[in-house]
């Protein structure tokens, strides 16, 4: 299966949107797109119906990103140099493997690359429960000019 056409879908949902933050977003799932192989879409745009049908919150509770599966759910950060991502942040978040009944959700945080971590959410990564990626703000914003 291509994935061409989910990625174009994806960079024409990116245009439309002037908010950095949400924009990051959508260029953080063209990333996850290409390096699992495996469409992922911003949360907003998964029909209730879907939702409702995977069991998963019909709003937002801190998911980001999923994957066509629900099997991978993602947030997002956009965050200056001198942040640092603390567990109030992802909490929500955390709490929704629990929250949907699939323990073994893969969860992973997207981040810009020089957002810093806090100590509790670095042993979490450590430990294997949260994939961390870091994303070039600089290549972000370059891409928006494309």
């Amino acid at each position: 299966m291509s994935l061409l056409p989910h990625i174009q879908f994806l960079k024409q949902r990116m245009a439309m949107i002037s908010c950095l933050p949400t924009r990051f977003e959508y260029y953080s799932a063209i990333h996850l797109t290409q390096l699992h192989n495996i469409c992922f879409y911003a949360y907003q745009d998964i029909p209730i119906s879907h939702k409702r049908r995977a069991g998963f919150p019909l709003t937002d509770i801190g998911i980001d990103l999923i994957d066509d599966t629900f099997n991978h759910i993602v947030q997002v950060k956009y965050y200056g140099p001198r942040y640092k991502i603390h567990y109030g942040k992802l909490s929500t978040f955390l709490a929704t493997p629990i929250l949907v009944g699939q323990k073994h959700l893969q969860m992973t945080l997207v981040r810009t690359h020089h957002s810093k971590l806090h100590s509790n959410i670095h042993q979490i990564v450590q430990r294997g429960d949260l994939n961390d990626i870091k994303l070039c703000s600089q290549e972000f914003l370059k891409s928006m000019k494309d």
